[in-house]
């Protein structure tokens, strides 16, 4: 549960917690499974929040969620410098937020399974400004049947608090 920007989602049992904040005011709780293998393939969970100019008021304002999709996820690797091979499996809007899920294969590195949410708090910097609230569950995607089950879960389990 996260009081501060009014959404809740189930987050994965067992997993490292740990938090971030960066200096350009951004904040990330990351939740990581490590591999019994120790290798850096590392299942997880991130919850990002990023401060959004005050005229950004609706999530529509950044685009539709495909526009969305394709102007931020597909072109992944290309956004780091590094050429990618990406694929979106589906991009939905319901509950007020934009739903992606999609693969990306980058050079050098196994292919990977990710499902993102991306919902705009308003009012959640203590003034007039909005927070982009950006969830994302990944994994290898050779492990991504076994986990499907848990990120469904996540990923159903988002919604505003109940108060």
């Amino acid at each position: 549960q996260d009081p501060t920007t009014d959404f809740q989602i189930k987050t994965p049992v067992g997993w490292e917690q740990s938090e971030q904040s960066l200096p350009d005011r951004r904040r990330i709780v990351l939740f990581m499974n490590k591999n019994e293998d120790g290798g850096q393939d590392k299942d997880l969970v991130f919850v990002a929040y990023t401060p959004v100019r005050d005229d950004f008021t609706q999530l529509s304002s950044f685009g539709t969620v495909d526009q969305v999709g394709y102007a931020t996820i597909l072109p992944k690797g290309e956004l780091m410098g590094v050429k990618s091979d990406n694929k979106m499996l589906s991009a939905v809007s319901k509950k007020g937020a934009y739903y992606f899920d999609y693969v990306s294969k980058v050079p050098g590195q196994p292919k990977r399974h990710f499902r993102t949410i991306f919902s705009l708090v308003t009012g959640a910097t203590g003034g007039a400004g909005s927070v982009l609230v950006t969830i994302t569950a990944q994994t290898t995607d050779d492990r991504y049947d076994e986990l499907k089950s848990t990120f469904d879960e996540i990923i159903d389990s988002y919604g505003k608090l109940k108060k």
